[in-house]
């Protein structure tokens, strides 16, 4: 089950920003940008980041995106919390190593394969030239 936002309350004298309007998104595929990293630290790839990656690869519009992705990373990460291995191509394979339960949250190691490429090492994400 998909959840909704419920809208904040404000108070009269805040004026909410003006909405942007979605860019229409273009089918060709474009190589994925970089993520901000902060020295010495991963990239950190957020549900911001993800939808909009999305929906120009797909060439839908964020709204209608939205909640397929929300249900798509509340079932694997529901299925990962009951143990389960999935096997989803082009992401990998996946099977979980172990469980912890600490500070009111649960910290789960996953071990994830993933194919290396059709060429060298290329990502099998990666675009094709034409």
């Amino acid at each position: 089950m998909a959840r909704t936002a419920k809208p904040i309350a404000t108070s009269g004298s805040e004026k909410a920003a003006p909405k942007k309007r979605a860019k229409p998104a273009s089918n060709a595929a474009k190589p994925a940008e970089a993520l901000p990293v902060a020295e010495g630290a991963a990239p950190v790839l957020r549900l911001k980041d993800l939808l909009d990656r999305v929906a120009e690869r797909s060439g839908a519009r964020k709204p209608e995106v939205r909640p397929i992705i929300e249900a798509v990373l509340t079932e694997l990460g529901e299925a990962l919390g009951q143990g389960h291995s999935f096997n989803l191509p082009p992401l990998g394979k996946a099977r979980v190593g172990r469980t912890k339960s600490a500070g009111g949250a649960e910290m789960i190691v996953v071990k994830l394969r993933r194919a290396t490429g059709k060429k060298d090492g290329e990502s099998p994400l990666a675009p094709e030239d034409d």
